[in-house]
C-alpha cells in the first residue's frame, strides 16, 4: 500500500521534534527507539479514533431502519471502545433505539464491522498465534513486550480458543468435501496439474495437560523424492542396514487431542 510521501515526511518531522524535546540533549539510540515506539502507538491510536469518528455522516438521519421493520430513533452520541494492536481506542458515535423491539444499534459500528468492547481481527489473530505457541501467561507477557500494553491471560485464552474453533470448523468443512464424491470430481476436473502420489503417516504420544495425561495424535502428509545414489555399506561383502533411496519432502503436520475415530477420518 502506497501513502502520500509529503504527509509521511510531515508526520516523521513532528515525531522527531517531539522526541528531541523529551530527550533534552541525550544521545541514546535505545531510548530514542523506545520513545518512538510509544509515540507511534499513541499517535496510531488517536488516528484510528479520528478515522472512525470522521466516518460518520455530518448530518446523519434522526431515524434508521431496524431489523424488525420499524424505525429506530436517534438517542444520543454514546462512547464505545475496542482493543487494537495499538491498544485501547475510544470513540463516540450515534446510537439509535427502536421503540418497538427495543433493539439498539450504531450504524457506524456496522459500517466498520466493530464489536464494541472486543478485539479487532488483527489483534485477535496475533494473540491466537501466541496462545498456540506458548502458555497463556507467557503469551500475555510476550504481547505486552511487543505491543506495549497489557493483555490479560483470559483475553489470550479467549482469542486462542476462538482461533482453534475457527480452525476446527474449517477442517470439518475440508473433511466433508473430501468425503463428497461430487465435490471431488469437480475438483479433479479443475486441476491443471496433478501433484502426484501423497503419503500419510499417523502416530501418537501421551503428553501432560493441566490435570491429566492425554494422547496427542500427529498426522503427517508428505511426498517422496529419490536421493543421490551412494555406495552401500557392507560388512564382509554383505549389505548392512536398510538401503533406502527415497526421502520425505513437503511435509505438513496436523496435531490434535481427540478420539481416534474422528482423527482417523483425516486419512
Amino acid at each position: 500500500m502506497e501513502f502520500n510521501t509529503t504527509r509521511l515526511e510531515q508526520a516523521a518531522q513532528l515525531l522527531a521534534e517531539e522526541i528531541k524535546e523529551k530527550l533534552a540533549g541525550k544521545r541514546d539510540i535505545n531510548e530514542v527507539e523506545q520513545m518512538m515506539r510509544e509515540l507511534v502507538k499513541e499517535a496510531a491510536s488517536m488516528g484510528i479514533q479520528r478515522v472512525i469518528e470522521q466516518g460518520e455522516e455530518r448530518y446523519a438521519n434522526k431515524e434508521v431502519m431496524c431489523a424488525c421493520g420499524q424505525k429506530a430513533q436517534f438517542v444520543s452520541k454514546r462512547p464505545a471502545m475496542m482493543w487494537t494492536v495499538f491498544g485501547k481506542v475510544s470513540y463516540k458515535r450515534r446510537y439509535y433505539l427502536c421503540p418497538e423491539c427495543h433493539h439498539g444499534q450504531s450504524p457506524l459500528d456496522q459500517k466498520y464491522g466493530i464489536v464494541p468492547g472486543q478485539t479487532t481481527f488483527a489483534l485477535a489473530s496475533l494473540l491466537g498465534v501466541l496462545g498456540v505457541e506458548v502458555s497463556f501467561e507467557e503469551a500475555s507477557q510476550l504481547a505486552e513486550r511487543f505491543l506495549l500494553f497489557r493483555v490479560s491471560d483470559n483475553t489470550v485464552r479467549k482469542q486462542t480458543e476462538g482461533y482453534g474453533n475457527a480452525q476446527a470448523q474449517a477442517e470439518k468443512e475440508w473433511i466433508e468435501k473430501a468425503e463428497d464424491e461430487k465435490s471431488l470430481q469437480v475438483r479433479q476436473r479443475s486441476l491443471e496439474h496433478h501433484s502426484g502420489r501423497i503419503y500419510a503417516s499417523i502416530d501418537g504420544a501421551h503428553v501432560p495437560l493441566q490435570h491429566e495425561w492425554r494422547e496427542l495424535k500427529t498426522l503427517c502428509w508428505y511426498k517422496v523424492e529419490k536421493t543421490r545414489l551412494s555406495t552401500s555399506r557392507k560388512h564382509h561383502r554383505q549389505p548392512v542396514g536398510e538401503q533406502s533411496y527415497l526421502q520425505a519432502k513437503d511435509m505438513k503436520y496436523h496435531c490434535d487431542i481427540t478420539e481416534a475415530g474422528p482423527f482417523g477420518r483425516l486419512l
